[in-house]
């Protein structure tokens, strides 16, 4: 019931903002944009096969986005796009091989082929879907700031559910296990998501180095100071994650996105210049940071807390050895595990308590080699596209690339926090990555966007200028 409202909710959402912009009412794929995006609001509740309640947003998407895909989205045409093709592929016919030889049942078997390859090929889908969307630059207009709106949405009520609390402690993960954070916090925010903190800090991994690079290229005062109070308020939302990789991840792409646009360099310049501005941003910038620290326990987590990486790697890659031509069956990993703990779950690094934790191990341990080869194409598919956006919009004329930069470090963050996390299999994070890659990155590379001049504000003549 409550996933089911959230996702009436962010419908309605979507709705009034379509409704209320008048280009975006002129341009009917953006709606589907936007309830695409929105997939991740609505709590996960699985309903049956593995399919969850939050997937229905993202099929509504989908089939608002079908008609104008006026001409078949070309993968093959951008960079690397071969590339994500077959290790998708691979993937889906991985999956499909270990659903058919693990499933037991038809029930079984019909649950492993809709959590594995239908999954992995529907994200294709909607990635050639959205591609196939023009113009281009209005796509990449409505993706990335939904894809940012969403994120500070996100962080907001998890503000909230962390301060104040909702009933039942909905937005938060009671702390438990050998952590020094029980007894210490209310919970780990959680968002709406109501799944574990790591996949809120995966999806604030994408949206923060977006929404800074939104901030850095917006044209006036008002806007610049509303994105980057956007930035501050996902920030604090990802510390009370306590999500340790995830917070470490978002500030090297947060710092590499400085240097990446020249603003850390004119920064340093500009205090030089002005050591009373200097003095009082460093005053300002330690108290927040000292209070950050006595507010809560993260210093404690950071510096006491074990991580179990190593023994969930290890467990994947003994499985692995056991099962290297055809997996355990997608999902199966974690139960499959626990029947076995002796082999699979003790380990010299402690116990595996959970699935691999790693986008390619998780692959290889549940769909055999082809998952391992075609998880790897696919993380090596994204990473080049994520370094050739970057490469493009450093080339870019004119001072407006931020933006851009802010998308290709958000691909590659997000991959490295993959090597953490399960993100590939899982609904909110998976969509989020598809509808910014396919929204943002490849719509980026499809054409020479380095004489292009950004959307900046919304208004007729973005529109009239490309119909």
């Amino acid at each position: 019931m409550i996933s089911l409202a959230f996702g009436v909710a962010a419908v309605v959402a979507a709705l009034a903002v379509w409704r209320w912009t008048p280009t975006l009412r002129r341009w009917t794929p953006s709606f589907g944009l936007l309830v695409a995006v929105l997939t991740v609001v609505p709590p996960h509740q699985t309903v049956a096969f593995g399919i969850g309640a939050d997937d229905a947003l993202f099929l509504l998407g989908l089939v608002v986005l079908l008609p104008g895909a006026v001409r078949r989205g070309r993968l093959d045409r951008v960079p690397f796009g071969r590339t994500l093709v077959v290790g998708v592929g691979l993937v889906a016919a991985g999956a499909c091989v270990s659903s058919f030889v693990n499933a037991e049942t038809v029930p079984e078997t019909v649950g492993m082929l809709l959590r594995g390859p239908a999954r992995v090929l529907l994200y294709l889908v909607m990635a050639v879907v959205v591609l196939a969307q023009t113009p281009r630059d209005l796509t990449r207009y409505v993706v990335g700031r939904a894809l940012a709106g969403v994120g500070i949405f996100e962080s907001a009520f998890s503000l909230v559910a962390y301060v104040v609390g909702f009933p039942g402690g909905f937005g938060l993960q009671e702390a438990s296990g050998n952590t020094a954070l029980v007894g210490e916090i209310p919970g780990r925010v959680t968002g709406t998501l109501d799944l574990s903190p790591n996949f809120l800090g995966a999806l604030l991994v994408l949206s923060i180095p977006v929404t800074c690079g939104i901030a850095l290229d917006a044209t006036s005062t008002r806007h610049r100071i509303g994105w980057l109070a956007g930035v501050v308020v996902q920030g604090i939302a990802l510390v009370l994650t306590y999500t340790r990789s995830s917070l470490a991840v978002t500030v090297v792409a947060c710092l590499l996105l400085l240097v990446l646009t020249r603003r850390l360099a004119g920064l340093v310049d500009v205090l030089r210049q002005r050591r009373r501005w200097a003095l009082a941003g460093g005053a300002v910038a330690a108290v927040g940071v000292a209070a950050l620290l006595v507010w809560t326990p993260l210093l404690d987590r950071v510096l006491h807390d074990r991580t179990d990486r190593l023994a969930l790697y290890t467990s994947a890659l003994r499985v692995f050895a056991d099962y290297p031509l055809t997996g355990v069956g997608p999902g199966e990993q974690a139960t499959f595990t626990a029947a076995d703990p002796e082999r699979y779950r003790a380990t010299s690094f402690g116990v595996a308590g959970s699935n691999a934790h790693n986008t390619v191990l998780l692959a290889a341990a549940e769909n055999g080699v082809l998952g391992l080869v075609g998880a790897l194409l696919v993380n090596v598919g994204l990473a080049a596209v994520a370094i050739t956006v970057i490469r493009r919009a450093r080339e870019r004329a004119g001072l407006a690339r931020a933006e851009p930069l802010g998308i290709g470090v958000a691909v590659l963050a997000f991959l490295i926090q993959g090597m953490a996390n399960n993100l590939f299999t899982v609904t909110l994070t998976a969509s989020a990555l598809v509808m910014l890659v396919a929204g943002c990155a490849l719509p980026w590379l499809a054409e020479d966007p380095r004489v292009e001049e950004p959307v900046t504000e919304l208004g007729p003549d973005p529109l009239a200028r490309q119909m």
